[in-house]
């Protein structure tokens, strides 16, 4: 790559870090996240800084058109930031599904709760201070 092409790398790494940061600051983005792109503002910040690095391992992997090799790892992190994200995304369904299922649970239990305290209001206490047997519906709870 050209000097203008490493310069022009270093202004756009040195803009995407700050505004990855004032993301955090601002409770935009999680930290955890953020730390996938400032690594990745690591890499482009060494390859910016070390003009000869890309060319070098392009040379040594055989890629006779340098840029290439950035395209190529640009795939590779964006494959491993969509595996990242999908995992993330199939945990959280999993959290979603479980809470959904125990918040269904609870109101069938509230319901049946607030059935059984309005029979035993509207039903006869017996001596023992229990609401005297109807023969009507079996106790719902077990």
């Amino acid at each position: 790559m050209s000097t203008r092409a490493h310069v022009m790398l270093a202004i756009l790494v040195a803009m995407a870090i700050f505004v990855i940061i004032r993301l955090v600051r601002r409770r935009h983005l999680k930290a955890k996240y953020s730390l996938l792109w400032l690594t990745l503002g690591g890499f482009m910040v060494v390859i910016a800084a070390v003009p000869g690095l890309l060319d070098w391992t392009a040379a040594r992997l055989g890629i006779y058109y340098e840029p290439t090799l950035l395209i190529l790892l640009g795939l590779a992190l964006i494959l491993l930031i969509v595996m990242h994200f999908s995992y993330e995304l199939s945990r959280m369904e999993n959290r979603v599904r479980t809470l959904a299922e125990e918040s269904a649970i609870l109101r069938h239990r509230l319901g049946v709760l607030e059935r059984l305290a309005e029979t035993s209001s509207d039903q006869p206490v017996d001596s023992g201070g229990e609401p005297a047997d109807s023969g009507g519906e079996p106790d719902p709870l077990p």
